[in-house]
C-alpha cells in the first residue's frame, strides 16, 4: 500500500519557497534564513523537480511567479498557518454546564450581585439559572443545584442552611409620616400599637411567630394585601401599602436611604429560610465548586 505522506515535501523547501515568494528575491530571502543565496536555490530547486513544475520565471533580475507557482503559494500559506497553529496549541477548556435553581428574590437581591464572582473563579463552568417557586420546590426543568426557601425538611436531600435570618416589622417613611411618626416620634411604641395599622401578609413570612414573640395572644391576619413573593412584599412596603415582616439583610439598602423604617426591635424566628439542597446521587466538582463559594459569602 502507497504512504499517503510519502510526496509531502520536506518543511524546510515550503519556508524557502515562501520567504522567496514575498520578498520577490533569493537574496532577500536567504539574508531572512540565514542560508547562502546557493543553498536556497537549491532548495527551490528540489522543490521543483519534486513537483516536475517550475515555480518561478527569471528575466535578467526580475523574479515572479509563475501560474502554478501562484496557485501553490496559496496552498503553502494555507498549510504553513495551519503548522504554526499546531506549533502552539491555545486549547479551550470544554465547560461543563452547572444548572442552578433559586427563589426569585434571592436570585434577584442576593445570588445575581455576586454570580459574577464565581464565574471569574471558575470560567470552566458555564451557569444556567432557573427560578424556583418558594415552598412549593418547583423546576421548570431538571437542575443539579438548588437553592430552596422553605422549613429545612427534604427527604433523599442533602441539605445546607445557608441564611436563617429573622423578621422585624418595617413600613416606608412615607407610611411612617402618614401614621403620625417623625424623626423625633415613633407611634409604635408597643407591640399592640400595630393593632390598626394595614399589615401586609404573606405565607412566605407569617406573622404568627412575631405575634408569639412578641407576646401577643393575636391569629394570623386574614385581612389585607397578600403577597406570595418576598420580593413584591418588600415593594408594597416600599410603595407606602404598609408594614410588612422584612430580613433585615434583604433590606439592608433600603434601610440605610431610610426608605424601610424598622418600626420594632423585637425580632421573630421565621419558619422559612434559605437551603443549599443537593441530590445525594449528583457529586459533580462543579457542585461542590459552588457549594463551597455560597458557603463562603457574607449574605
Amino acid at each position: 500500500m502507497t504512504n499517503q505522506f510519502n510526496r509531502i515535501p520536506p518543511l524546510h523547501l515550503l519556508i524557502a519557497f515562501e520567504a522567496i515568494a514575498r520578498h520577490s528575491s533569493f537574496a532577500r530571502a536567504s539574508e531572512e534564513l540565514a542560508l547562502t543565496p546557493s543553498a536556497i536555490s537549491h532548495r527551490i530547486k528540489n522543490l521543483e523537480e519534486l513537483w516536475g513544475i517550475e515555480l518561478f520565471n527569471r528575466t535578467g533580475n526580475q523574479l515572479r511567479l509563475t501560474t502554478a507557482g501562484a496557485r501553490y503559494l496559496r496552498e503553502v500559506k494555507e498549510s504553513l498557518t495551519s503548522l504554526n497553529t499546531l506549533a502552539r496549541p491555545e486549547f479551550k477548556a470544554k465547560k461543563t454546564r452547572l444548572r442552578i435553581a433559586t427563589p426569585p428574590t434571592f436570585g434577584r437581591q442576593h445570588l445575581l450581585p455576586k454570580l459574577s464572582e464565581f464565574t471569574r473563579l471558575h470560567p470552566e463552568i458555564d451557569i444556567e439559572l432557573h427560578i424556583q417557586i418558594p415552598l412549593m420546590d418547583v423546576n421548570a426543568e431538571e437542575v443539579d443545584i438548588e437553592i430552596r426557601f422553605g422549613d429545612g425538611h427534604y427527604p433523599g436531600f442533602e441539605v445546607i442552611t445557608l441564611i436563617a435570618e429573622p423578621c422585624v416589622p418595617a413600613c416606608s417613611r412615607n407610611y411612617f409620616q402618614k401614621i403620625g411618626g417623625s424623626s423625633i416620634f415613633n407611634p409604635v411604641q408597643k407591640p399592640k400599637d400595630l393593632k390598626d395599622l394595614v399589615l401586609l401578609r404573606s405565607p412566605l413570612e407569617p406573622w404568627k411567630p412575631w405575634f408569639d414573640a412578641a407576646g401577643l395572644d393575636w391569629k394570623e391576619p386574614d385581612v389585607g394585601p397578600q403577597f406570595n413573593d418576598l420580593g413584591l412584599l418588600i415593594e408594597a412596603v416600599v410603595a407606602d401599602m404598609g408594614v410588612g415582616l422584612v430580613r433585615p439583610r434583604m433590606v439592608r439598602s433600603l434601610m440605610g436611604t431610610g426608605q424601610i423604617i424598622k418600626l420594632i426591635d423585637i425580632e421573630s424566628t421565621s419558619p422559612h429560610n434559605y437551603y443549599i439542597v443537593k441530590n445525594p446521587n449528583k457529586n459533580f466538582s462543579e457542585i461542590q465548586s459552588f457549594v463551597n463559594w455560597l458557603t463562603l459569602q457574607q449574605w
